[in-house]
């Protein structure tokens, strides 16, 4: 399995540089993005290729769909060289009506893992899309000693080598999931976690799925019901 990723990654490099014109890479970060996709096998494509990369999962799609045919076949029959007949699909072949990338720190993945009625799926913990700094430290006039604690294990982090630079990973280091889920699920996602007692990183997550989905399903995006972040209630659990 390990040895079919790699060669998928390799294949994708060489389709990369065989002549797609497609410009990959945000240049600002979105902490949540939703997309319905339409076109299976690219979303498939795009699947198996989100976790050996780093790109965003809207970007991979996109460039999936302007492939041909043969190049997105390339990449599937690459996952599945080493299946065998006893064997599953790969779960990314597995799919959900709505497709949420998400960027949060990892200490907010540990919580939001745990739904299980959905696909999910992470790219490698590389310490290189940065860290939030909470509110709190802010009003408390420690978010400086904070910032710089935070760089100082992330830039030392880049200097080590794989599996050892995970050592100095901190929970608050954000990094890149992606989250398959029919409506259901993600109405009862963006309820549960964006309620006052959450975590403040989930909780911004949560509420920020309800307002993609209102850009995307209005009909459906109003059903959702999700608290601001900026409501607190210390008496309600």
């Amino acid at each position: 399995m390990k040895k079919s990723f790699l060669t998928l990654l390799l294949t994708f490099a060489l389709l990369l540089t065989a002549g797609s014109v497609l410009l990959l890479g945000s240049e600002t970060v979105d902490s949540v993005d939703l997309l319905r996709p339409t076109n299976m096998l690219a979303e498939i494509a795009a699947t198996l290729l989100y976790p050996v990369t780093e790109l965003p999962f809207r970007d991979l799609y996109e460039l999936a769909c302007a492939w041909s045919a043969a190049q997105r076949n390339e990449v599937i029959d690459v996952a599945l060289r080493s299946r065998t007949r006893r064997d599953e699909l790969l779960r990314g072949f597995r799919g959900g009506l709505y497709v949420y990338d998400i960027v949060m720190d990892i200490g907010a993945y540990r919580d939001m893992h745990r739904h299980r009625r959905c696909q999910q799926y992470r790219q490698a913990y590389a310490g290189r899309l940065g860290f939030d700094t909470p509110q709190a430290l802010n009003d408390a006039g420690i978010a400086e000693s904070y910032k710089i604690a935070m760089s100082a294990a992330l830039d030392t982090m880049q200097q080590l080598p794989e599996p050892a630079a995970h050592y100095l990973l901190p929970f608050g280091a954000r990094s890149r999931f992606l989250f398959k889920m029919d409506f259901a699920e993600a109405e009862y996602i963006a309820r549960l976690r964006s309620g006052v007692k959450g975590h403040f990183s989930y909780r911004q997550v949560a509420w920020e799925m309800k307002q993609k989905m209102e850009q995307l399903e209005p009909e459906l995006g109003r059903l959702m019901e999700a608290t601001p972040p900026w409501v607190e209630d210390p008496l309600k659990r």
